[in-house]
């Protein structure tokens, strides 16, 4: 049974059954990032700075740690309105970063867990944040199969 989030905003619905793309999408900020839940990844080509702020505050992390993850200046981020779009690159980084924290969730099924476990270092991530390893495709890849490891049970 899922545990309820003790702290910080709600992202998702999280209830048996809930998909990985529907958390990513209440990561982002659900209907308030796009009005109905994307049926394909081509809807997500283009997210607006207001996304990437309700993923900030989903993960409890600094907007400035979140410019780093996304290898946007903080500078540029900040002056950037909500309602403004993102390049591709960072608009595809945002949504790969909020896959890779839905399927914590799912594993994890509590977000503080989660995010406890994102900032300790891991053996198995070479002694890693996982993180840090959130700004490059690469690390995602190496967080998501460390995570899909957890959900089955295989010790690193």
């Amino acid at each position: 049974m899922a545990r309820k989030p003790s702290a910080g905003p709600k992202p998702y619905p999280l209830s048996e059954g809930v998909s990985e793309e529907t958390l990513a999408w209440g990561m982002l900020g659900g209907g308030a990032f796009l009005l109905k839940e994307p049926s394909s990844a081509l809807e997500y080509v283009s997210a607006r700075k207001a996304a990437v702020e309700h993923l900030s505050r989903q993960m409890s992390i600094p907007m400035k740690d979140m410019a780093e993850l996304l290898s946007i200046s903080y500078k540029t981020l900040s002056r950037k309105r909500s309602d403004d779009r993102l390049d591709p690159l960072t608009s595809s980084m945002s949504i790969e970063i909020a896959g890779a924290v839905a399927r914590g969730l799912i594993v994890f099924e509590d977000i503080d867990r989660l995010r406890r476990w994102l900032r300790k270092e891991n053996r198995a991530l070479g002694g890693s944040r996982p993180l840090d390893l959130l700004s490059t495709p690469t690390g995602i890849r190496m967080v998501c199969r460390l995570l899909h490891r957890i959900q089955e049970g295989i010790l690193t």
